[in-house]
């Protein structure tokens, strides 16, 4: 129900309704990451084997408020009912490794997002920003609360996140930056601690790690960076055929920190309210980063082929040695750049 009259879309700027949803579906843990929805074809091919997935069953209730100022506000209630499928299991960290069927979390979130002079184009299933000179400022904290409507567990998750885009003197492109850290603060089994953002398809999503595998880093503190820089052309405007062409090239990193506090690792606790980290064929894929060693990325890319075609190579740098990772890859986007 939207508080304000509507032209045509719910997600028309400013926002302010309320919804509720009710869903039953398959995912894998880094769906929630996709900018674009899950099912969409595209995404569908994956880069390495997705075969730890849970059933969720979900009933939310969201509340938004945008203001004309840039300033907006999200509430979230949701009760989760998460049953692991496929490769995926909950193993207790007893001595019996108890396995369980599903686990019921109940949470609420608030978060806090400034972003002012942001605008907008409406497309029928999303919006899409297109004023991208001021900063994004956001803070979410989420509270999960034991025996409320069968939830198991207590938790406190913080992320704050900061996006700012930066203009090069003498037509020198530009750089988005990206900056995020969060923290879980209790005691909880790996299906509530902090999966990066990866993204397991050949298509660019932003702001995701294209070649880190499902679940593979399980932290409790983290920090990543996003560095884009658009060279906007000055690099191939100087060689004579590929300026006729009008591509463009861009320079990607992305860094990530992370560690594991002894409390939510099952290597180093005793913690019977623990879960075993996931398996495969007898064989962990999950793991604990070294936080004096960050998981970094780096890709270069070309876009405007043929006004359309976004084509991007991707190396890993670090933490080369996981079992079953690309070391590199390439990616594509549509993307239509003016």
């Amino acid at each position: 129900y939207s508080f304000n009259k509507r032209d045509y879309v719910v997600w028309e700027f400013p926002k302010h309704f309320v919804s509720a949803t009710y869903s039953y579906d398959v995912m894998s843990p880094m769906d929630k990451f996709l900018f674009t929805d899950k099912d969409n074809v595209f995404l569908s091919v994956k880069t390495t084997t997705v075969d730890q997935m849970s059933y969720m069953r979900d009933a939310t209730v969201n509340y938004e408020l945008e203001t004309m100022t840039g300033f907006g506000v999200k509430a979230m209630l949701r009760r989760r009912n998460d049953e692991p499928v496929g490769k995926l299991e909950y193993l207790r960290n007893d001595a019996a490794h108890t396995r369980l069927h599903d686990i019921t979390t109940t949470e609420a979130s608030l978060t806090l997002r400034y972003a002012p002079g942001e605008s907008f184009v409406n497309s029928k299933q999303r919006r899409i920003p297109v004023s991208l000179d001021a900063p994004i400022f956001t803070l979410t904290h989420a509270m999960g609360f034991k025996g409320v409507l069968g939830g198991e567990y207590n938790f406190n998750r913080t992320e704050a996140s900061i996006w700012k885009r930066f203009w090069l003197p003498a037509s020198w492109g530009k750089v988005d930056v990206s900056l995020k850290a969060g923290a879980e603060w209790n005691t909880v089994p790996f299906p509530l601690l902090i999966l990066p953002e990866a993204n397991l398809s050949y298509i660019t999503q932003h702001e995701t790690f294209c070649l880190i595998n499902n679940m593979e880093f399980l932290n409790d503190r983290f920090a990543a960076l996003s560095l884009s820089y658009n060279m906007n052309g000055k690099l191939f405007n100087r060689i004579p055929l590929i300026k006729k062409l009008k591509w463009r090239e861009m320079f990607r990193v992305r860094a990530l920190w992370g560690t594991l506090t002894d409390k939510n690792n099952p290597f180093k606790s005793n913690n019977p309210d623990l879960f075993r980290f996931p398996t495969r064929d007898g064989e962990f894929t999950s793991f604990v980063m070294d936080p004096k060693v960050p998981y970094v990325e780096v890709g270069f890319g070309i876009f405007n082929i043929c006004k359309l075609l976004h084509v991007e190579y991707i190396h890993r740098l670090t933490y080369r040695n996981n079992p079953n990772i690309n070391i590199h890859g390439i990616r594509f986007m549509i993307l239509t750049a003016f």
